[in-house]
């Protein structure tokens, strides 16, 4: 038999080994029902509106998806300063996140149906947790809409590797064996072992599971050297998915990573670093700063999800550098600040999330919907003192879009001017006692937007045009006042009242089409209740 006759009838086992392994997945009894439960998540985080609704009764189905959750919410980790028992799954989703529920469940789904006690399994099901978070770092700051699907394509980059370590631990570590030890690439090896790289066996599964084709795609291997800049949404996802997979390699691979007992990692060192630069650099606007505060925050968000679903890592050993992503040299000994240290103890754990220089939340619209869920939850019942209602309303407003003082004023006809009646935030009692103006005025900014019920968010009050239209009240009682919004409310079509709402820095993110949707449907659902 000649030397092509042997790699072609090699080249055929490999696929025929390949097939049928693809074979014992769909009919193990398992796996299917992961599929689907995965396919479901993911419907329903891509619907819109209400999709924190059905995610909500999706979790509240299953017992131990319930528990787990809940329990997330109530760590210290992410209760913080919030306080009290969080015993709603809609409670939940506003403390955590949209992002943090939907990507936990996923892990959680995961861990529940490949639950075996394999330190390997667990190991690369933190891997794409890790990558899944590091993705939520670039989502933050793009201009994509319903960039959060890079978050999950991230999650899936490493399904290949993860199915393998459960399903066929022999082919897993056949494959990464060699890997570790230096001798071959990850795409090598696999295409030895499976006949294909292993983002394409990864891709195969997805496909099997009936998962949308735009996530499928996304899963996809980019060319090797350093990556473009693109102008396509679905390309951005893809380059997002390749690079948090590339840096959650670089965090897992790193032998001072440990859960609940790693060693402080100096991500400054170029380590870490290089080889990231210099392949996505360009494409994703990566700076050496921005790159470093998102390791940094990633293994700090990695440890906390994975303590709370209860997984560990195999103890590593020794890496051998694999290009073009640098491993730890563990012979380097690094000098952190004190600061910089991870502890077990409360205070490291209170992280806030991160927010725009405004003071807005990045996940703002996660933030609204959960919202907007619990006013229309409270006002559909019918069961409620119209007090709380505007309360509740001021509270999301104030949460989620991070304004530091929110008042509901309402309109006296026997003085024949607006009064604040109901506010939070900073220096609220005062800020309350200043706010009132005559109703008779229509020149100014507050009377214009009541006259013309004009939803108003203004980013920059220094602006010329905007300024000389605040009246001589609002300059005096309110100085620092850098960005407002006002919401005036009018019941068959007189004003009553208004909703005010600002922070004492500029606003320049402004608010997207997606979040001033679920504004206003707040503000209907306030007037409903107003009406009643």
């Amino acid at each position: 038999m000649t030397k092509l006759s042997l790699t072609l009838l090699n080249d055929q086992l490999t696929r025929q080994r390949r097939d049928q392994l693809l074979s014992e997945i769909d009919h193990d009894k398992s796996l299917p029902s992961l599929g689907v439960a995965i396919s479901k998540v993911i419907q329903i985080t891509s619907d819109g509106e209400g999709s924190v609704h059905k995610l909500a009764k999706f979790i509240l189905a299953d017992v131990g998806l319930t528990k787990e959750i809940l329990n997330l919410a109530n760590s210290v980790s992410y209760r913080g300063a919030q306080g009290g028992t969080v015993t709603t799954i809609s409670k939940a989703i506003f403390i955590l996140g949209f992002d943090v529920v939907k990507t936990s469940a996923l892990g959680i789904l995961m861990l529940e149906f490949l639950n075996q006690d394999d330190e390997y399994l667990y190991y690369e099901l933190t891997r794409s947790l890790c990558a899944s978070i590091m993705a939520r770092e670039c989502v933050s700051r793009s201009i994509y809409q319903d960039a959060e699907e890079a978050s999950i394509s991230a999650l899936f980059k490493n399904i290949g590797l993860l199915i393998l370590a459960s399903q066929a631990p022999d082919i897993y570590h056949a494959i990464m064996e060699p890997v570790n030890a230096g001798e071959e690439s990850l795409h090598y090896s696999s295409v030895r072992q499976l006949g294909c790289n292993i983002e394409y066996f990864g891709s195969l599964i997805l496909q099997h599971w009936g998962l949308p084709d735009s996530i499928v795609q996304t899963v996809a291997s980019l060319p090797p050297g350093a990556i473009k800049k693109t102008r396509h949404r679905s390309e951005w996802i893809k380059q997002v998915a390749a690079f948090s997979a590339d840096a959650s390699d670089v965090i897992m691979r790193n032998s001072q990573f440990q859960i609940g007992g790693g060693k402080p990692i100096n991500f400054e060192h170029e380590k870490f670093t290089k080889g990231l630069m210099q392949r996505y650099a360009a494409a994703l606007d990566l700076d050496q700063k921005t790159l470093v505060d998102w390791l940094a925050n990633t293994i700090q968000e990695t440890e906390r999800l994975a303590l709370k679903l209860g997984m560990r890592l195999v103890e590593k050993q020794e890496q051998v550098e694999e290009e073009p992503l640098p491993l730890l040299d563990d012979t380097i000994d690094f000098e952190l600040p004190e600061e910089f240290k991870m502890h077990s103890e409360v205070d490291l754990e209170n992280a806030t999330p991160a927010t725009f220089p405004s003071g807005k939340p990045h996940n703002a619209r996660d933030l609204l919907l959960a919202g907007l869920m619990e006013l229309t939850k409270t006002v559909s019942s019918g069961k409620f003192q119209l007090n709380d209602v505007v309360s509740l309303m001021l509270k999301i407003l104030h949460d989620a879009m991070g304004f530091h003082y929110v008042t509901a004023s309402l309109k006296d006809a026997k003085i024949e001017r607006y009064v604040a009646r109901i506010s939070v935030g900073t220096d609220s009692s005062q800020k309350q006692k200043n706010f009132s103006f005559s109703s008779k005025d229509v020149s100014d900014l507050f009377g214009l937007a009541l006259a013309n019920n004009a939803d108003l968010m203004i980013e920059d009050t220094s602006v010329p045009k905007i300024h000389r239209l605040l009246p001589k009240w609002h300059l005096t009682n309110f100085p620092c006042a850098k960005s407002v919004m006002i919401l005036p409310l009018l019941i068959n079509g007189r004003p009553i009242g208004l909703i005010y709402a600002e922070r004492d820095r500029v606003a320049p993110e402004g608010v997207p089409p997606d979040e001033t949707a679920l504004i206003k449907t707040m503000k209907d659902q306030l007037l409903a209740a107003m009406s009643r």
